[in-house]
């Protein structure tokens, strides 16, 4: 119930401010043409974000749980994305485009 509710409160949230949280199911796609940026829970739990840059799809190729938080992992072009280490928590993360 509690993710239902932070989800809820994040889509409001960014439709409020202009733009929309993407948040791609485990094996699906988000596509940035122009860019934008990523935003989430790390595994070390901490407030992360990183800008996106214009260029393929990125996947979330991938989901695990560590510490009771199920993070998901991310794919560009084949490759980890935005780096290996990169992790974030699945009821929280989000990819806005310019």
């Amino acid at each position: 119930m509690r993710s239902v509710i932070i989800a809820a409160l994040l889509t409001v949230t960014s439709t409020a401010f202009g733009q929309e949280c993407i948040r791609p199911a485990w094996g699906k796609c988000v596509s940035l043409p122009n860019g934008g940026s990523h935003t989430g829970m790390s595994i070390q739990r901490e407030r992360v974000k990183t800008d996106v840059p214009p260029g393929p799809d990125i996947c979330v190729t991938n989901e695990e749980e560590i510490g009771g938080y199920t993070f998901a992992r991310f794919q560009r072009n084949g490759m980890p994305w935005p780096n290996a280490q990169w992790g974030v928590d699945t009821d929280d993360f989000c990819f806005f485009a310019k």
